[in-house]
């Protein structure tokens, strides 16, 4: 058995991301592409799943925004979620549908290849918060989890006021809407002893953690007025004023935070062991303490076997 991130996984996630890329002649089904004139709306189309996030649905939307990034008619993206909400997060229904599949446990895997993982994995929200376009979220309803990572790598977000932003499940308390959504955000009180399991688009708002909150029968036109607004000022200056905002955000430490949740998903996820490893919580739990020491004494030493 190979040990390590193993090379055929590596290329398996590599045709992964191509296949985002790979856009000409798409059949677009988790998220759909079309395009206004100037405008391009990219909508999360998993109403049944609440729009969770698998692997389909990101490789769509990411194939909608190279799309959009490629066609010098497009100005502004637009996203958006069909049927009851934009987004209730990562889909976890099912081991071989979810979006944070676990590596192959063929290839031994240790917390290193896990970090590397979550690293590839998660920086397709970094590429959206450094798309070369302007991009809206258009939130309502439940705004969860992953959904809510989504929408705070766009520029902007205009949202219902009666939409739900939140972590279901776990709650929150300082770590703000998805790192970003509150980064930073109008007063110490918007996070300051708080706990925010769910914050609606209208308080979200009001904490300025979001640009706009109107009525739920005003979300499309507002969103609209904005996208048509932004599609008349120059492109070049708009995107290098992006990467101005970003990269003062980055200096200020949003690029920290947005990547110190590659240690919380770990945290989440690794929670077998591995035969091959040594383990303090294992071996403590089935030999004690003494036996913990022996075991890394023989690791440490191969073909020794120290007196306990």
């Amino acid at each position: 058995m190979p040990t390590g991130f193993g090379w055929e996984f590596k290329t398996q996630y590599q045709r992964c991301q191509w296949e985002a890329m790979e856009y000409k002649d798409r059949e677009y089904a988790h998220a759909l592409y079309e395009k206004d004139g100037e405008i391009a709306r990219i909508t999360l189309n998993r109403p049944e799943k609440r729009n969770a996030f698998s692997d389909r649905m990101f490789n769509d939307m990411l194939a909608g925004l190279h799309q959009a990034n490629d066609d010098p008619e497009v100005r502004v993206v637009i996203i958006r979620g069909a049927g009851p909400c934009f987004s209730a997060g990562h889909e976890l229904s099912s081991p071989y549908q979810e979006e944070s599949p676990p590596v192959d446990p063929r290839y031994n895997p240790t917390l290193v290849d896990y970090y590397g993982f979550e690293r590839r994995r998660c920086n397709k929200h970094e590429d959206l918060l450094h798309y070369p376009k302007p991009t809206i979220a258009q939130v309502h309803g439940y705004c969860i989890g992953a959904g809510e990572a989504v929408a705070a790598s766009c520029d902007l977000t205009i949202a219902a006021e009666d939409s739900q932003f939140g972590i279901r499940g776990f709650g929150r308390f300082t770590n703000g809407i998805a790192n970003l959504l509150l980064w930073p955000a109008g007063s110490n009180k918007a996070y300051a002893g708080r706990v925010l399991p769910e914050v609606s688009g209208k308080e979200a708002a009001q904490m300025g953690a979001i640009n706009k909150a109107v009525p739920q029968d005003k979300l499309e036109e507002e969103v609209n007025k904005w996208a048509e607004a932004l599609s008349r000022l120059a492109p070049e200056a708009l995107t290098i004023t992006k990467e101005w905002i970003n990269g003062m955000l980055d200096i200020t430490g949003a690029g920290a935070a947005w990547r110190s949740h590659y240690g919380a998903h770990i945290m989440l996820q690794y929670v077998r062991f591995h035969p091959s490893e040594v383990s303090l919580y294992k071996t403590r739990r089935d030999k004690g303490l003494k036996g913990f020491f022996v075991d890394r004494a023989i690791s440490a030493t191969p073909g020794e076997k120290p007196t306990p």
